[in-house]
């Protein structure tokens, strides 16, 4: 792996396509040489304009957490802007329409396998009549022990609690106190 898909915490960036974008060096001069309120207008404009809170605080020098841009935009009063505003960046990681430049990250996590779906299903009928007090060897704890297996082990491969409990047939709530013994 080179090291250029390592990010700063040393942690695999999954998408190196995707820079962060910045407002252009002269929007950021101009918005420096305006007084606070003319600056909250234009920030105002910029934010309507597409541009997020995250990437108007980080363009600017010294840079601001958006919450202080947000309270910047939510103070201000629009004004006609006479300067054209800078086209945004493709809207980010998020976009319904993924962009050359955007593309759309999704986590993809692994489903249950179809083969062990009738098993879980099997296992978890037999293994809801289990109690405290049925016998080591019974059925019913045999598939208890299983069923707890079989969840746990599918579990460290990423599958998802919810799609382990849908296929058994039982609750997320249930599934998931299974899985945290």
């Amino acid at each position: 792996m080179d090291s250029s898909a390592l990010n700063d915490t040393g942690a695999v960036r999954y998408n190196k396509t995707v820079e962060k974008k910045l407002l252009p060096k002269d929007e950021v001069v101009f918005i420096k040489s305006l007084s606070r309120p003319e600056s909250e207008s234009r920030l105002l404009a910029l934010w309507k304009a597409g541009w997020s809170l995250s990437v108007l605080g980080d363009s600017l020098d010294p840079r601001r957490p958006k919450t202080t841009i947000h309270f910047w935009v939510k103070r201000a009063s629009p004004v006609v802007q006479h300067r054209p505003i800078p086209t945004p960046p493709p809207r980010s990681l998020t976009t319904s329409v993924p962009t050359k430049s955007a593309p759309r990250v999704r986590s993809v996590s692994p489903g249950v396998p179809p083969a062990m779906k009738d098993t879980l299903k099997n296992l978890a009928t037999l293994a809801k009549r289990y109690r405290a007090r049925t016998l080591a060897n019974s059925p019913m704890a045999q598939a208890n022990r299983d069923l707890t297996a079989m969840a746990t082990a599918l579990r460290a491969m990423g599958v998802p609690t919810a799609a382990i409990a849908e296929a058994a047939g039982v609750s997320y709530r249930a599934m998931a106190r299974r899985l945290s013994k």
